[in-house]
Protein backbone atom coordinates (compact mmCIF):
# COMPACT_ATOMS: atom_id res chain seq x y z
CA UNK A 1 0.00 0.00 0.00
CA UNK A 2 2.73 2.27 0.51
CA UNK A 3 4.60 1.85 -2.57
CA UNK A 4 1.19 2.66 -4.22
CA UNK A 5 0.93 5.81 -2.15
CA UNK A 6 4.51 6.81 -2.88
CA UNK A 7 3.99 5.86 -6.65
CA UNK A 8 0.72 8.31 -6.77
CA UNK A 9 2.66 11.02 -5.15
CA UNK A 10 5.30 11.40 -7.39
CA UNK A 11 2.84 10.97 -10.30
CA UNK A 12 1.47 14.02 -8.85
CA UNK A 13 4.19 15.85 -8.36
CA UNK A 14 5.27 15.24 -12.27
CA UNK A 15 1.87 15.97 -13.40
CA UNK A 16 1.99 19.29 -11.47
CA UNK A 17 6.06 19.62 -12.72
CA UNK A 18 4.03 19.68 -16.02
CA UNK A 19 1.36 21.82 -15.55
CA UNK A 20 3.51 24.62 -13.09
CA UNK A 21 7.01 24.14 -14.75
CA UNK A 22 6.96 27.16 -17.34
CA UNK A 23 5.84 29.27 -14.42
CA UNK A 24 8.84 28.63 -12.09
CA UNK A 25 10.55 29.13 -14.95
CA UNK A 26 9.76 32.32 -15.68
CA UNK A 27 9.56 33.12 -11.98
CA UNK A 28 13.17 32.23 -11.63
CA UNK A 29 14.03 34.05 -14.19
CA UNK A 30 12.72 37.26 -13.32
CA UNK A 31 14.20 37.15 -9.69
CA UNK A 32 17.86 36.40 -11.90
CA UNK A 33 16.92 39.39 -13.56
CA UNK A 34 16.14 41.64 -10.99
CA UNK A 35 18.97 40.69 -8.74
CA UNK A 36 21.22 41.58 -12.01
CA UNK A 37 19.32 44.84 -12.63
CA UNK A 38 19.38 46.10 -9.09
CA UNK A 39 23.35 45.02 -9.01
CA UNK A 40 23.82 47.24 -12.63
CA UNK A 41 21.37 50.04 -11.20
CA UNK A 42 23.98 50.18 -8.40
CA UNK A 43 26.85 49.42 -10.23
CA UNK A 44 26.19 52.76 -12.62
CA UNK A 45 25.32 54.51 -9.35
CA UNK A 46 28.54 54.23 -7.95
CA UNK A 47 29.80 54.86 -11.46
CA UNK A 48 28.32 58.13 -11.85
CA UNK A 49 29.20 59.53 -8.69
CA UNK A 50 32.75 58.63 -9.10
CA UNK A 51 32.46 60.55 -12.32
CA UNK A 52 31.54 63.54 -10.88
CA UNK A 53 34.10 63.54 -7.84
CA UNK A 54 36.07 63.53 -11.26
CA UNK A 55 34.56 66.43 -12.50
CA UNK A 56 34.69 68.18 -9.47
CA UNK A 57 38.54 67.43 -8.67
CA UNK A 58 39.60 68.99 -11.94
CA UNK A 59 37.30 72.02 -11.12
CA UNK A 60 39.24 72.60 -7.88
CA UNK A 61 42.93 71.81 -10.21
CA UNK A 62 41.71 74.61 -12.68
CA UNK A 63 40.04 76.83 -9.79
CA UNK A 64 43.97 77.13 -8.06
CA UNK A 65 45.54 77.40 -11.22
CA UNK A 66 42.93 80.59 -12.11
CA UNK A 67 41.31 78.82 -14.87
CA UNK A 68 38.00 80.65 -14.94
CA UNK A 69 36.72 79.59 -18.04
CA UNK A 70 37.64 75.46 -17.09
CA UNK A 71 35.89 76.15 -13.68
CA UNK A 72 32.71 77.32 -15.29
CA UNK A 73 32.86 74.67 -17.76
CA UNK A 74 33.10 72.00 -15.62
CA UNK A 75 30.11 73.60 -13.15
CA UNK A 76 27.95 73.56 -15.82
CA UNK A 77 28.92 70.15 -16.26
CA UNK A 78 27.87 69.14 -12.67
CA UNK A 79 24.86 71.28 -12.94
CA UNK A 80 23.71 69.48 -15.42
CA UNK A 81 24.47 65.81 -15.59
CA UNK A 82 25.31 65.84 -12.21
CA UNK A 83 22.79 67.60 -9.80
CA UNK A 84 21.89 64.47 -7.94
CA UNK A 85 25.02 64.82 -6.21
CA UNK A 86 26.52 67.50 -3.94
CA UNK A 87 29.24 67.97 -5.88
CA UNK A 88 26.90 70.19 -8.41
CA UNK A 89 26.57 72.64 -5.06
CA UNK A 90 29.74 71.90 -4.49
CA UNK A 91 31.05 73.58 -7.96
CA UNK A 92 28.74 76.45 -7.68
CA UNK A 93 30.37 77.66 -4.11
CA UNK A 94 33.85 76.84 -5.98
CA UNK A 95 32.73 79.10 -9.37
CA UNK A 96 30.90 82.08 -7.22
CA UNK A 97 34.01 82.14 -5.12
CA UNK A 98 36.29 82.72 -7.75
CA UNK A 99 33.27 85.49 -9.15
CA UNK A 100 33.47 87.25 -6.03
CA UNK A 101 37.21 87.29 -5.84
CA UNK A 102 36.97 89.19 -9.21
CA UNK A 103 34.81 91.63 -8.42
CA UNK A 104 31.88 89.90 -9.71
CA UNK A 105 29.39 89.87 -6.76
CA UNK A 106 26.70 90.08 -8.77
CA UNK A 107 27.19 86.91 -11.14
CA UNK A 108 28.67 85.17 -8.12
CA UNK A 109 24.92 85.72 -6.23
CA UNK A 110 23.36 84.45 -9.64
CA UNK A 111 25.52 81.45 -9.48
CA UNK A 112 24.80 80.88 -5.65
CA UNK A 113 20.75 81.77 -6.19
CA UNK A 114 21.17 78.51 -9.39
CA UNK A 115 22.20 76.29 -6.92
CA UNK A 116 19.97 76.94 -3.82
CA UNK A 117 17.81 74.45 -2.42
CA UNK A 118 19.45 71.67 -4.77
CA UNK A 119 21.12 69.54 -2.36
CA UNK A 120 19.64 67.01 -0.50
CA UNK A 121 21.73 67.65 2.40
CA UNK A 122 20.66 70.62 4.66
CA UNK A 123 23.63 72.20 5.64
CA UNK A 124 25.15 72.58 2.01
CA UNK A 125 21.96 74.56 1.32
CA UNK A 126 22.47 76.36 4.64
CA UNK A 127 26.27 77.20 3.82
CA UNK A 128 24.40 78.27 -0.17
CA UNK A 129 22.57 80.91 2.10
CA UNK A 130 24.91 82.21 4.07
CA UNK A 131 27.91 82.65 1.56
CA UNK A 132 24.71 84.87 -0.50
CA UNK A 133 24.13 87.08 2.84
CA UNK A 134 27.77 87.91 2.59
CA UNK A 135 27.43 89.07 -0.73
CA UNK A 136 24.20 90.80 -0.35
CA UNK A 137 26.07 92.70 2.60
CA UNK A 138 28.99 93.40 0.32
CA UNK A 139 26.21 94.40 -2.54
CA UNK A 140 24.74 96.98 0.29
CA UNK A 141 22.07 95.33 0.21
CA UNK A 142 21.54 94.42 4.24
CA UNK A 143 18.28 93.69 4.75
CA UNK A 144 18.38 90.94 1.64
CA UNK A 145 21.25 89.78 4.02
CA UNK A 146 18.78 89.49 6.86
CA UNK A 147 16.61 87.75 4.88
CA UNK A 148 18.62 84.92 3.83
CA UNK A 149 20.44 84.48 7.49
CA UNK A 150 16.79 83.60 8.13
CA UNK A 151 17.39 80.40 6.55
CA UNK A 152 20.47 79.29 7.73
CA UNK A 153 20.40 76.88 10.82
CA UNK A 154 22.64 75.69 13.13
CA UNK A 155 25.05 74.45 11.04
CA UNK A 156 26.86 77.67 10.47
CA UNK A 157 24.83 79.60 13.45
CA UNK A 158 28.34 81.87 14.63
CA UNK A 159 29.07 82.44 11.43
CA UNK A 160 25.39 83.85 9.98
CA UNK A 161 24.99 85.75 13.54
CA UNK A 162 28.61 87.47 13.07
CA UNK A 163 27.09 88.57 9.57
CA UNK A 164 23.43 89.83 10.90
CA UNK A 165 25.78 92.13 13.35
CA UNK A 166 27.77 93.21 10.13
CA UNK A 167 24.16 93.54 8.64
CA UNK A 168 22.31 95.63 11.25
CA UNK A 169 25.43 97.36 12.06
CA UNK A 170 25.28 98.66 8.78
CA UNK A 171 21.63 99.32 8.80
CA UNK A 172 22.13 101.83 11.99
CA UNK A 173 21.16 98.96 14.84
CA UNK A 174 24.18 99.10 17.10
CA UNK A 175 22.02 97.54 20.02
CA UNK A 176 20.74 94.52 17.69
CA UNK A 177 24.33 94.41 15.94
CA UNK A 178 25.82 94.35 19.87
CA UNK A 179 23.23 91.18 20.76
CA UNK A 180 24.32 89.65 17.20
CA UNK A 181 28.10 89.58 17.62
CA UNK A 182 27.45 88.00 21.53
CA UNK A 183 25.85 85.59 20.24
CA UNK A 184 28.53 84.71 17.75
CA UNK A 185 30.92 84.35 20.38
CA UNK A 186 28.40 82.51 22.59
CA UNK A 187 28.08 79.86 19.94
CA UNK A 188 31.56 79.90 18.25
CA UNK A 189 34.41 77.52 19.66
CA UNK A 190 37.20 79.37 21.71
CA UNK A 191 39.76 78.49 19.03
CA UNK A 192 37.78 79.24 16.29
CA UNK A 193 40.31 81.24 13.98
CA UNK A 194 37.55 84.30 13.26
CA UNK A 195 36.91 84.40 17.51
CA UNK A 196 39.39 87.64 17.63
CA UNK A 197 37.38 89.11 14.66
CA UNK A 198 33.97 88.69 16.21
CA UNK A 199 35.71 89.99 19.52
CA UNK A 200 37.24 92.94 17.80
CA UNK A 201 33.69 94.10 16.28
CA UNK A 202 32.12 93.06 19.95
CA UNK A 203 34.24 95.05 21.41
CA UNK A 204 34.67 98.00 19.66
CA UNK A 205 30.77 98.57 19.02
CA UNK A 206 30.11 98.28 23.06
CA UNK A 207 32.46 100.75 23.94
CA UNK A 208 31.22 102.93 21.42
CA UNK A 209 28.20 102.57 23.10
CA UNK A 210 29.25 103.34 26.45
CA UNK A 211 31.02 105.94 25.34
CA UNK A 212 27.49 107.46 23.62
CA UNK A 213 25.60 106.46 26.79
CA UNK A 214 27.81 108.68 28.81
Amino acid sequence: MSELDELEQGERVRNWLRQNGSTIVTGVALGVAMIFGWQWWQGSRVEHRLTAATHYEALVEAAERGERDTVQALAGTLAQGYADTPYAVLAALRLAEAQATAGENEAALATLEAASGKSPDPALNELLQLRSARLEIALGRHEQALTRLARVGDAYAALAHELRGDAHLALGRAGEALAAYQEALTRMDAAAPARPIVQMKHDDLAAAAGSAES
